[in-house]
């Protein structure tokens, strides 16, 4: 399975993916924790940058003009079957994600967090639901609703939410920061 991280520019946090957690760029951090799990055949920086260099990670030009859900359409027929992960979760450890491919038997998987928010960016996606997620698509752009309907789900642990953990805001990335253990990075 490959892991597929997905990174556009963001409106509310310009920047954000480059913004240095533990000495190092976010996304640099994640892209570190996804290959050195062992967990996948390759991992890759989905982008939507124009211009994007990650040393050690594969970087492929995401094409698609729209939201996240056409990103996620076209990387099913690019790619098969991935790990989607947001490109700013720098919490993302070993454990979370042996724990959730562990749990994966073939069929769509994302994880719910302790708070019941479905996580489109947590989760399994295949070919075994190309052709509905593509109807699906071109009928609505809310992901979260695709996945809570198709989806196996996972609830997550508390402790395992908080590995969720996104940023979008600069308080986000404050907070982030002070939960980062850069000892055991």
């Amino acid at each position: 399975m490959k892991a597929i991280i997905f990174v556009k520019p963001s409106e509310r946090l310009p920047g954000k993916h480059f913004m240095k957690v533990c000495g190092e760029p976010m996304l640099g951090r994640i892209c570190k924790t996804m290959e050195g799990s062992r967990l996948f055949d390759d991992v890759i920086v989905y982008s939507k940058y124009q211009e994007l260099t990650l040393e050690g990670c594969t970087i492929v030009k995401d094409p698609t003009k729209g939201t996240l859900i056409d990103s996620l359409v076209e990387s099913i027929t690019k790619f098969g079957e991935f790990l989607a992960v947001g490109g700013d979760l720098p919490l993302l450890d070993h454990a979370i994600l042996s724990d959730f491919v562990s749990k994966y038997d073939g069929a769509p998987l994302a994880a719910v967090d302790s708070e019941g928010t479905v996580e489109p960016l947590f989760a399994i996606y295949n070919r075994q639901i190309y052709e509905s997620i593509l109807e699906y698509s071109r009928r609505s752009k809310q992901i979260y609703t695709f996945v809570q309907r198709e989806f196996n789900l996972l609830q997550m642990t508390q402790s395992q939410s908080y590995k969720l953990f996104n940023v979008n805001t600069k308080d986000d990335f404050e907070r982030a920061i002070k939960l980062v253990n850069c000892s055991h990075s």
